[in-house]
Parts: structure tokens; sequence; C-alpha cells
């Protein structure tokens, strides 16, 4: 039997490959049939073209013999249908088409052609009928790109194994691994999970300056909403790409995409997206913010794509969702326990003992730590590098180091990117993506302390003009998270800076070299707005409300000092005369004796400064009950005053002198109170005058004579009838309360008190704790007893935590009511009742003091 022969092989030479025959009009698209043969040349195929040398043949055998001998047939359409040779019914080119008969065909077709050959447009509604597809192009490079793709894909169908193997498993993308644990964020955590897995955005931006934490949450947010998209979560990571035309690449490289010749790797992403549920994590966009738009096209190409960016700046895209990544909560005032449950220090001991593990972290400690962390704003990266300097540093030391946060908070790991390793780098980042009056605008806003209103930066940063519109600018510092706004206070927009942020600003602005003129023109700004302060206790159109002066408190003091350091004591206390109600409405009472008494001790300090100085010292020192002090230092302002031939203010250092010299000598003390009065009433000064009416009217009720005191004081009250916290009209209504419960009228005392307390608002707490006194006085009298303890309760707190005592004045009408509220309630009872209104919150004395008193001590509780 003959031996079995092996199965005859067509053996092809290594030259011989898949032929692809190019089909197209010459000269129209002679473009095109460059790019298609480097494209086919690309895949390492073999390019068949009717123009590749000069062959002794008609050319319908010529471009038949190379048709009979390619493999694939490639047809490219513009707008002509090529000649028709004699004899012939069609064009060569419909010709090619006919012949290619049972071949593999793709079809591409250039648009727009708006001048279209009819019977081309017929022979590819033939096509069409035939059952082929084809793709359109708009440029011989996309052509390429979509020849290269489908080319690929047709030799893996046409020519593959006739067994298609095991479906591959589902790509998938592994985040970056943290190099140590999340402290915080549930709360943040928590929300983000709602935004990308059920929320109205598909697009969720995580905004805030540098070292906040964008990328950690973004990082830690996608591992915790990964099962929610099964075609998978992809972090792309594009701190080291500078130009925005290259963010398309390097997300097709995130995801896996080859590098293809001819083809957009924007298309090619969108085409991968399109029909996946997925998450695409864009770390880092701000340097390349010009590419937003792109991601904006593959949200609206892909209907299931949700995106999670991280950025300084915010997008600006349709339906962008931006989230502010606030600073780690840190607390004010908290005790130690507190302290221990604080995220901010909860990451700086975590990261301390990383660098020292025999930290030991105590009361002391946690208290120093908590202060630490507050000085660092709760900025993550901030408290990383402060904990890391354990290693060398005690806690308590690094915290006296904090005033040079930038030069401190170096030596971060060496494998973090270079611009986390300093603070100053994080910072530095930020500032080189600015442009140039973006710069200038942010180093003039390092000058203010505590934040600023609009107005302020328009005065103190825009007066040259060389910066334009200073509103425009801080909008798009506000985009860029390097400032912050903050709401609005009497309808004045008002900002903010973190103080890690404000020293770079600082030091942008001294090396800029103008320094002192942006400082000198930050003092001018402010001695105008003390020029017209009395904190909006007069009703001069000009002047803002308690709480504006409030927000501004550190810049005052700031000016303050820069008159001070510049020897220029008058100006100080020129400022100092209308800022002392707002010192004292906030209880900074030391503050305003310090530096009236710095002023004082200037040898350039003019006597008009210093009869000024003398009164503010004083009219500071009565408020915190330093009548010996407050007596001496306006005695010396009123001899100056009139020596110096100033009745008007000789009369307003004798308003509260007559209050203490009352408590003395009643008769002396109410004639100095009736001179100032009559001296304030017949120059017209109504706030002033008021103020006189009001102390007179103390004067009176401290005597009983009730009866006169009350028109006094009604007309003090008439003359302010601010709906705004108002430190006069508090002070009148509760000397007016105090006139009617010595007549008897408990109902009208009651309201004059809660008007008080009111117009107190959240600035005089002192004031604040003397209506809550008197409202006990009006329950004590009305037999409303444990109403009564909780306010004297109340009362208490507030004082405590101001630091001041009971009103020398109130003091015979408080201790009578404490007494007369312990023998009703019984000793326990009361201590028990006092100890209860000492732990209420704000909310519930508030409404503590309203509630009608039957109801005053159900509300409490």
């Amino acid at each position: 039997m003959a031996s079995q022969q092996p199965p005859v092989t067509t053996i092809q030479t290594p030259d011989q490959r898949v032929r692809v025959f190019v089909s197209s009009t010459m000269k129209e698209l002679a473009a095109e049939r460059v790019a298609v043969r480097r494209a086919i040349d690309s895949l390492h195929l073999t390019a068949v073209l009717f123009e590749l040398g000069a062959r002794p043949h008609p050319p319908k055998a010529l471009y038949l013999a190379y048709l009979r001998q390619s493999h694939v047939f490639l047809g490219i359409y513009g707008d002509q249908y090529g000649w028709i040779a004699p004899g012939e019914t069609v064009s060569g080119l419909e010709d090619e088409y006919l012949a290619a008969a049972d071949k593999p065909k793709l079809i591409y077709v250039k648009t727009p052609a708006r001048n279209r050959d009819p019977r081309l447009a017929a022979m590819l509604e033939r096509i069409s009928s035939d059952g082929f597809s084809y793709r359109r192009f708009g440029s011989a490079e996309e052509l390429a790109g979509l020849v290269v793709e489908d080319l690929a894909v047709l030799l893996s169908e046409r020519f593959g194994p006739p067994e298609a193997p095991p479906a591959a498993a589902p790509r998938t993308w592994q985040l970056p691994t943290p190099p140590n644990r999340l402290v915080g964020r549930a709360t943040e955590l928590a929300e983000l999970h709602g935004l990308l897995t059920t929320g109205s955005s598909r697009l969720v931006t995580l905004v805030g300056p540098g070292g906040i934490g964008k990328t950690r949450l973004a990082m830690a947010a996608a591992e915790d909403v990964r099962t929610e998209f099964p075609d998978g979560v992809v972090a792309v990571m594009l701190a080291s790409v500078r130009s925005p035309e290259a963010v398309p690449g390097q997300v097709a490289s995130a995801l896996g995409l080859p590098e293809t010749f001819g083809r957009a790797p924007a298309d090619a992403v969108a085409d991968l997206l399109r029909s996946r549920r997925m998450l695409l994590v864009l770390d880092n966009l701000e340097q390349v913010v010009d590419a937003a738009p792109l991601v904006g096209r593959w949200l609206a190409e892909a209907g299931q794509l949700r995106v999670l960016a991280t950025s300084r700046e915010v997008l600006h895209l349709t339906g962008e969702r931006v989230y502010p990544v606030p600073p780690l909560p840190v607390g004010e005032g908290l005790s130690a326990g507190e302290l221990a449950g604080s995220d901010a220090v909860a990451l700086f001991v975590d990261r301390a003992r990383a660098a020292g593990p025999d930290l030991v972290v105590d009361a002391h400690q946690l208290r120093t730590i908590g202060e630490i962390a507050r000085r660092l704003d709760g900025l993550p990266l901030a408290i990383e590098l402060a904990a890391a300097r354990v290693s060398v540093l005690d806690p308590d030391v690094i915290l006296q180091r904090l005033d040079r946060r930038l030069a401190l908070l170096t030596g971060g790991p060496r494998d973090a990117a270079a611009r986390q390793r300093t603070l100053s780098a994080t910072m530095q980042w930020s500032y080189d993506l600015l442009d140039e009056r973006e710069r200038v605008l942010f180093a003039r806003l390092g000058t203010f302390a505590g934040g600023f209103f609009l107005d302020a930066a328009e005065a103190v940063c825009g007066d040259d003009g060389a910066l334009g519109d200073v509103l425009d600018g801080l909008g798009s510092l506000v985009d860029k998270s390097l400032i912050r706004a903050s709401g609005t206070v009497d309808g004045d927009p008002h900002f903010t800076m973190l103080e890690t942020v404000r020293e770079f600003a600082r030091d942008r602005l001294s090396a800029s070299g103008e320094a002192d003129h942006v400082l000198q023109m930050h003092a001018e700004f402010f001695e105008r707005l003390a020029s017209v302060s009395l904190a909006g206790f007069s009703r001069r159109a000009e002047v803002h409300t308690v709480y504006r002066f409030a927000a501004d408190a550190e810049n005052l003091g700031l000016a303050l000092r820069w008159f001070l350091d510049g020897d220029q004591p008058d100006r100080v206390t020129a400022m100092a005369e209308g800022l002392w109600p707002l010192w004292w409405a906030l209880s900074r009472f030391e503050e305003g004796i310090r530096l009236a008494e710095s002023a004082l001790s200037r040898p350039s300090l003019t006597s008009a400064g210093q009869a000024l100085a003398h009164f503010v010292c004083g009219i500071l020192a009565f408020g915190q009950g330093d009548y010996a002090r407050a007596t001496a230092a306006l005695q010396a302002a009123r001899e100056l005053h009139d020596h110096l031939e100033d009745p008007v203010r000789a009369a307003r250092d004798s308003v509260l002198l007559g209050v203490m010299t009352a408590l003395r000598d009643p008769d002396a003390g109410e004639q100095l109170a009736r001179s100032a009065v009559a001296v304030l009433r017949e120059r017209g000064l109504e706030w002033e005058y008021a103020f006189a009416l009001f102390a007179l009217g103390r004067i009176l009720v401290v005597e009983g004579r009730y009866r006169e005191a009350v028109p006094l004081l009604e007309e003090g009250v008439r003359l302010n009838p601010s709906p705004d916290p108002h430190m006069l009209l508090s002070y009148g209504a509760v000397n007016l309360g105090w006139a009617r419960l010595g007549l008897g009228d408990l109902d009208g005392a009651r309201e004059a008190f809660r008007q008080a307390y009111a117009a107190a608002g959240t600035g005089d707490r002192q004031i604040s704790a003397r209506a809550l006194d008197a409202l006990a006085a009006v329950a004590a009298q009305d037999g409303d007893d444990r109403h009564g303890a909780l306010l004297l309760g109340a009362a208490e707190k507030i004082r405590r935590s101001i630091g001041v005592g009971v009103w020398v004045t109130d003091a015979g009408t408080h201790a009578r009511t404490a007494e007369a509220l312990r023998a009703a309630l019984g000793g326990d009872g009361f201590e028990a009742a006092v100890a209860e209104g000492l732990g209420l919150s704000a909310d519930a004395v508030t409404a503590l003091a309203s509630a009608p008193a039957a109801r005053a001590a159900e509300t409490a509780d």
C-alpha cells in the first residue's frame, strides 16, 4: 500500500502579503491616495494603486489584472464619477467596483460633497442596496486612521482562525495605590458616592487650592464606586502634562489604546467610551484647562460615561457640578477629648507616628496639635509636612515656628511629586498658572488680613488702574481656588484667603518691590473706613453695620499698626476715636487700650492726639469694669479737650465720667451728665446726644428716680430705631427696662429688655448678659422662678466667655435677684437651674429670652 502523502500546502515567499486594491479618481483624491498608501504600509500590507509605474498594457486590462491579484477592495469617493472610455457604459471607477465582485470591500465617502456628480450619487445608492455600508471622512488624515482601524478588523475577521478564541475577560484598570491610609473625609465620600452614581450631573469637578487633598479624595471616591461601573474606572494622571493637545493621547494611553497612524486619539477615545458605562477620573486638569471642551465632547458622545475631575480651577463646562473640597475640620475651643475626634488632629497624629513612633499624645499635646492644625487652615498637605517634622521637633516647637510656615513645611517624601514635597512648591504650582495681571492682583491681595470686601480690593489693589476690572480678576482667582467667596455682609461681597496661601502671596508682594505702596494704600483705605465708623450706630448714609466692621477687624488692626510703625500716632488716635464702639461691641477692650497706650508712648503725639488716646482708654476701661482706670483716663481727656477748647469732645468725655462719679457723688455725676446732654443737643449730634441721654437716665435709675428717667430714655431709644445689632440702642433699652421695672411695669420692662438683647445681636456679648440678667429680675418679680434662674445661668456663661464680671451699676439688682430666686427654689434647685442655664446653646438662650414667661422653662427643656 502506498504511503499517505501530506496535504499539499502553498508556501509563499516572504514578500507576498495581503494586497489592498485602492480605487478612486486620481487627481481629485490625490492626497487621500497618498495617505491611504502610507496607512496600508504601516500595517505591513501591500497597497495596489493604478499609478504605480508605467506598464505596456491597456488601462482596463491593467486595473482588472491588478484587481484579480488583490485580496481586498478599498473604494474612496468624493465628487467626481470618473471618465467613461469609448464603447463603455460606466466609468473606470464604477467598473473597478463591479469587477471586485465578492472580494471584501471597504468603502469611504468624503463629506461634505456639495458638487457630487449625480452619476456617482446613484452609484453610492447602488452600493448601499448591495448591502455595503460606508464610512464618511473629512480629511486625508482622518481617512488614514479609519483605513488602519478597518483593515485590522477585516483581517482579524476574514483571515483569522476558523474558530474564535475564547472571549477575553473584561478589561480592568488599577487605580493608583496610596502610600498611607486616608484620614477623615467620611462626609465628602458619602456625598461624592451619591453624585457619581445617582446625581444628575455626569461631570463632577473637585476644586480647591493646592494641598487640600483633591487627588487623594478623588481616588478614594473612585474606589468606593468601582462596582457601580461594570465597564471600569480609569484614572488619568495629568500632572506631568503641560500641553492641552497632549491630553487626548494621555487619556488614550491610560485606556490602553495603541497609537494608530492617522487616527486622532480623541476620536479613538470617543469610540471606546461610546457604549460603555465607565468612570473616567481626570486628575490635575488645571494646567491643561484648555482641553476641558474635549471632556464635554466625550460626555456628549458617550451617554453612560461619568467624569470625576480634580482641578485648582473650575472647568466652566455645561452641566459641571463643582464640588469645593473643604479643609479638614478642626473646631474652635474644643476640649482635649473633642480634639481627639478631629480629623485634622487625627491626620497629624497618624503621620507624626509614622515619622516618630515614640510620639506620646496627652491632653497638652492634643491642644498643641489642634492649634497647629488651625494655624495651617486644616490643609492636609501642610498638616502632613508639619507632622513629618516631629522626628526632629517637638509639636510645641513646631507651633512656635509657624509664623513662617513656608520655610518650615518642607521635606516631603522623595517619591512624591515635586510640587507636593514643600508647601511653597505647591503654592508656586498654582501661581505659575496665572497670567501676569492675576499674579499682580494675587500678590497685592496678600496685604489683607482675615478677608476683604470688593470695595477694599478695588481701592487697594486697583488704585493704579493697571489691573483693569478688579472684579474680573477676583472671579478668576476664585475659579482657580486661590481665594474663596465667603458670602455677603450688608450686601457687599466678601472674600477670604487661606493663611498658607496668604503667606505665599505676601512673599510675592515683597519680591515685587511694591509692598510699601500697597500697604500704605491699605492703611489709608481703612483709615477712611474708621472715620465714618461708629460701627453703624449713626444714621449717616455712609456708615456700615457692626457686621461689616467685625469682618474687617483684622484689617483695621493692621492699618493701625502700620501707622504706629511709621510713627504717625495721631492717625492712630483719630482711627481709634471712630473704632472704639466696634471694640466695645466685640468685647475687644484690650486691643483698643493697647493701641491707644502705644500711641500715648510716642513723643510725636500731639495734645489733640493725647486727648483722644485718653478718651479711648477711659471708655474701654469702663467697658471692662476697671472704673479707677476709666475715671483717671476720662478726666485726663476732659481736661485736655477743655484746654484745646473742644466742647463737643469734652462733653463726650463727661458722659461716662458722670456715671462713675455718681456712684460716690450723685449730684456731681448728674451735673456732669446734664451738661453733656445740653452741649450735644445744642450741636445737633444725634448719636452722641442719645449716648448722653442713656447715661443720664441710668444715673436717675440708680437713684430710684424712675419717672424722671423714663422720658429721657424713651427719647434716646426713638433716636436709634435701627433693626440691626446696635450697641447704643441695646444700652439705652436696658436702662429703659430698669426704669419701667422700677415703676412696676413688668410687661414694659420685659419688652425693653428683649429689645436690648435683640439689638446686641452676636456682637456685644456684655450687653447680652446684662439683658438676660434684667429679664431674670422680671421673671423673679413675676413668680417665674426657674425661668429666672436659667436666665442668670445663661448670662453668667456669656460673662465667663469674655472675661468680665457683673456690670458695676447692675451689681445690686443682680445680687437681689439671685437672692430672691434662691429663696424661692431652695439652694439645690437654684444651683441646678443656674447650671442648666450655663449649658444652654446660643439658640436655646435666644428662645429662652424671647419666649413668654410661662413657656420659657418648657422652651429651655
